[in-house]
């Protein structure tokens, strides 16, 4: 059996496998394959698939913005093998970190979303699918993960309905959210996801923006940028093409199976619908996808497109995502799927952050260009010790981690709201106690802290917006929008009100996830 350094090759659920290597490969042994794994849901998923893809919406918009790659690898070479029904391999073959191609490496598991986590029925599941030939990782292939700062074909975005995740049925959430769409497409395209359900609603909120098309695709909830595909690119210098292809984190709802069996309540008791959402964008765009083995989210790495991505300790080794892998692993892993060359591990994320995706790093750092980064900021020791702490060990980190190219960091403080905003009575969602009767841990209590930053803000073409939270923080929120003009100067920094979103866990950053252009140009 011959696996590369650090090439990753598993199995996973029969629709996944499909999402990866159906629409992708298109090799007589890759439909050998397809037709061996026939499930009883097969039919639907295709149906399902084949049905978002022939609306014409769909097709131009992402066809014509994302003009995405059409080299592909050689498919997986995968012996014959039974599949029985509703079964889910979910085995990952790994060499991490290993030596050459004959080095002893160590079977990782993947733990499957719905499934065991004992190593031993993974040992079983990694024995029974034999010998196979691992596909090349998106860094073998010379994929990388852009800047932000490079030039976008346009945002994906998720349209807010459920009244157990939202308060007053969504109505205010989904205002905040059109407001903010608004403020991108005045920068760049806007496909903003909706639900079947509320399909309607969100055409007649964008009906007079030319600059949003609403696209009917099955969601749980509005989290773009954490389940969503982290895009990756591939520049040829000769000619000044660019490829675009999607990589997907093992999306677990922020460990919830994990948190569930320890007793801790899922943030939802459904993430499939988002996942799946994930997965069937760069379908629709017709990008290649790679299957990153790690159970993250997008909002829990950010890059600076030269080389280096940062992390934090708190998110990426929380005990419910990866408890199997060593940091070492993990970090070799980000390597190999972002195409990167150093990361840098920040210690924790944004205060009131802890039980919701534990610690993302995207709430508390930025890069704002190569060996720039934006960094959440309190020095206040009597209204937020432990956010101080915080801050500075960050910082810390920063100053002794040079970058991929040796650089120091130049580091821009942007202080965070204060005194820090905490949820009011008025803020509670009326359906509190159905909602955690159903399985939703996402209500938010009065008197709760909010993981309230300016750092949460997103980059688009010529521009910046940026959360505000107005009232008695209207004097930080002008101090952040003028950070943002030091750091941004050739960009227009536009400010949105944002606290709603807030109460439901993110921000800016997180309601968005960016699809590069199809040009190599980095400029805005």
């Amino acid at each position: 059996m011959f696996i590369g350094r650090a090439s990753v090759c598993f199995l996973s659920s029969y629709r996944e496998t499909m999402s990866l290597y159906a629409p992708t490969y298109g090799s007589s042994g890759s439909k050998a394959f397809t037709r061996r794994l026939s499930t009883s849901f097969a039919p639907a998923y295709h149906h399902h698939l084949a049905h978002i893809s022939s609306w014409p919406i769909v097709r131009r918009s992402f066809q014509d913005a994302a003009a995405a790659a059409a080299t592909v690898p050689a498919p997986l070479t995968i012996p014959p093998f039974t599949l029985g029904r509703g079964h889910v391999c979910g085995v990952l073959a790994a060499v991490v970190g290993g030596g050459s191609s004959s080095s002893t490496g160590a079977y990782i598991p993947i733990r499957s979303h719905n499934h065991s986590y004992s190593r031993s029925s993974y040992s079983h599941s990694v024995h029974s699918v034999g010998s196979f030939r691992a596909a090349p990782t998106p860094r073998e292939l010379g994929f990388r993960m852009p800047g932000e700062y490079e030039r976008h074909a346009g945002t994906w975005m998720a349209f807010p309905y459920d009244p157990y995740l939202w308060r007053d049925e969504a109505r205010p959430a989904q205002q905040q959210q059109v407001a903010i769409a608004r403020a991108i497409s005045q920068f760049e395209p806007v496909w903003m996801l909706a639900d079947p359900k509320v399909y309607n609603v969100a055409c007649d909120y964008f009906r007079e923006v030319s600059g949003v098309e609403v696209i009917p695709v099955p969601t749980n909830d509005v989290w773009v940028r954490d389940w969503g595909p982290t895009c990756l690119v591939r520049d040829d210098p000769s000619t000044g093409d660019r490829e675009v292809a999607a990589m997907h984190f093992d999306f677990n709802c922020y460990g919830s199976p994990a948190k569930m069996e320890h007793g801790l309540p899922p943030l939802l008791p459904d993430w499939s619908r988002d996942r799946a959402a994930g997965r069937s964008l760069p379908q629709l765009a017709g990008m290649r996808s790679f299957e990153c083995p790690l159970h993250l989210e997008g909002g829990a790495v950010h890059s600076d497109g030269d080389g280096t991505i940062m992390v934090t300790e708190e998110s990426v080794l929380h005990w419910s995502r990866n408890l199997e892998l060593t940091q070492q692993q993990i970090e070799n892993l980000l390597r190999e799927y972002l195409g990167a060359e150093r990361v840098i591990w920040l210690w924790k994320g944004m205060v009131g952050d802890e039980q919701g995706t534990n610690g993302h790093v995207d709430n508390v750092a930025a890069f704002a260009a190569p060996g720039t980064v934006l960094l959440a900021w309190s020095d206040d020791p009597v209204a937020d010790p432990h956010l101080r702490t915080i801050c500075q060990r960050n910082l810390e980190a920063l100053q002794e981690q040079a970058d991929a190219r040796g650089r120091t960091m130049r580091v821009i403080k942007v202080p965070c709201p204060n005194p820090p905003l905490l949820v009011v009575p008025g803020d509670v969602n009326s359906l509190a106690a159905a909602a955690q009767a159903a399985g939703y841990n996402t209500c938010q209590p009065a008197g709760r802290r909010l993981p309230a930053s300016y750092i949460n803000s997103y980059i688009v073409n010529g521009g910046v917006v940026v959360p505000q939270f107005g009232g008695q923080h209207s004097r930080n929120d002008e101090e952040a929008l003028v950070a943002f003009a030091g750091a941004f100067p050739d960009r227009k920094v536009v400010g949105i009100y944002s606290r709603e979103l807030l109460l439901g866990g993110g921000n800016i950053h997180c309601l968005t996830q960016n699809l590069p252009a199809a040009a190599a140009k980095r400029s805005s």
